[in-house]
């Protein structure tokens, strides 16, 4: 493991240096923008332009990678993001705002990209979910540390400037590294229709997850600031929430290869609701209370992603790559909507985020609770649980290589494919083995 990481060393400081400016940027553009005099609204918006740029990014990048190479590209999107970045330093024009969020969507789905297909291109069988591990801890430790900074004696222009050089920064390991660029991505069609088919409480779960992640880390600030908190509390308030998730997600993976994963993701959606109501009935706003909140909340809400796409690739006739593109653009759609839904939310109460969660996640955990009733586990877990960062879909092409790794491992024949309901799976105990971000 040493050797391999010796050779992707230079790509993860790439990674750990871009994800802490990534990091700033996130935290750091909502509270601009409201010292701008923007509105909740119009902040939602520029939320939603960055997801929707990544979408972007996510279909299109791909061509353009394989027209010049990976290197050019990664250094194109560099510029672009230092770009999208400082441009918001221009001024409170709302037009340019959304145009640079949505150019920085691009430029981060890119990025996200090139990275992740090079650790592919790097793994090996041995090693290729550990990499994947390692890759997932530097996202976080990044980003948090990128909110963190938030907290540092400047201006936000001069953390503008501080964000831009991290960013720039970020190229130098990757430009100067050994290591040969990888192959051509892998390109895949969409099938949402048969994945729907497959597993309708996979898609909605993810789309629940984008809706409120995204709306979270697009407004997190403006809600931390709304309840009085400083620049250091809410730095606390959003990196708190993905420390909870990543502590929670992999235990919680692993017990969902044990049952139904459907009543996991119940219980997942339930737990949240849960925490939300009991945010909105007491309405405390100590800094300290909301640390513990969000913990838990983040600890309920972002291991909805791996787990749904765990139970998609469980009962999809597709490809585990094609199966999990569905699941990652499906999370994207939510994540374009929910910045905007929370903004207008927020307009009418600061705990907005928590009644969104209590009306999405509290029928969709009934719902799912009493389909595990009516509609019994018929088929076997097809794939273990694997810890996927909610990035690209190269992240799901790693996962998927090392999922099926161990499942040819097991010395076992693959379970055969329902016929009868393809949704659930049913258990076999014998077979036991997917930030956020973005």
């Amino acid at each position: 493991m040493s050797r391999i990481l010796s050779a992707i060393f230079p790509l993860l400081l790439s990674t750990a240096i871009l994800l802490m400016g990534h990091g700033l940027q996130l935290t750091l553009g909502p509270l601009f923008g409201l010292k701008l005099g923007f509105s909740e609204l119009q902040i939602g918006y520029q939320g939603s332009a960055y997801f929707l740029g990544f979408i972007i990014g996510c279909l299109g990048i791909p061509h353009l990678i394989r027209s010049v190479g990976h290197i050019r590209v990664f250094l194109v999107l560099i510029s672009l993001a230092t770009l999208a970045l400082l441009t918001l330093g221009l001024g409170g024009q709302s037009l340019l705002w959304v145009s640079a969020r949505c150019l920085s969507g691009v430029c981060f789905a890119g990025l996200y990209m090139i990275i992740e297909s090079w650790l592919n291109e790097s793994a090996t069988v041995e090693n290729r979910g550990r990499v994947l591990s390692v890759y997932s801890v530097i996202t976080l430790i990044a980003i948090s540390l990128g909110q963190l900074s938030i907290s540092l004696d400047l201006s936000h222009m001069q953390l503008l400037i501080v964000g831009a050089m991290l960013i720039l920064l970020s190229a130098i390991p990757i430009g100067l590294t050994k290591t040969p660029a990888p192959a051509p991505l892998h390109q895949v069609s969409f099938k949402f229709k048969t994945v729907y088919r497959d597993s309708k409480v996979a898609l909605y779960s993810t789309f629940i997850s984008g809706l409120i992640t995204s709306g979270f880390l697009s407004l997190g600030p403006i809600i931390g600031k709304a309840l009085g908190f400083e620049a250091l509390e809410i730095s606390f308030f959003l990196a708190i929430t993905l420390v909870g998730g990543a502590l929670f997600q992999f235990p919680v993976g692993r017990f969902s290869d044990r049952l139904d994963r459907r009543l996991v993701l119940a219980g997942l959606s339930a737990g949240a609701s849960f925490i939300a109501f009991i945010t909105v009935l007491f309405e405390v706003e100590s800094a300290a209370y909301f640390y513990v909140i969000m913990f838990f909340f983040g600890a309920m809400t972002l291991p909805l992603y791996s787990i749904s796409l765990a139970h998609a690739n469980d009962n999809s006739k597709l490809s585990p790559v094609e199966t999990g593109s569905v699941i990652l653009l499906t999370y994207s759609l939510g994540s374009v909507i929910g910045p905007s839904l929370l903004s207008a939310t927020l307009l009418v109460s600061n705990y907005g985020l928590y009644f969104i969660a209590l009306l999405t996640l509290t029928p969709f955990a009934i719902i799912t609770f009493l389909r595990t009733r009516t509609v019994p586990a018929t088929q076997a877990h097809f794939m273990p649980y694997q810890d996927v960062p909610v990035t690209t879909q190269e992240a799901i092409v790693l996962s998927a290589e090392d999922a099926e790794i161990a499942q040819f491992e097991d010395n076992k024949p693959a379970p055969v494919k329902s016929t009868m309901h393809p949704e659930s799976p049913t258990l076999d105990p014998t077979k036991v083995s997917s930030q956020n971000g973005l």
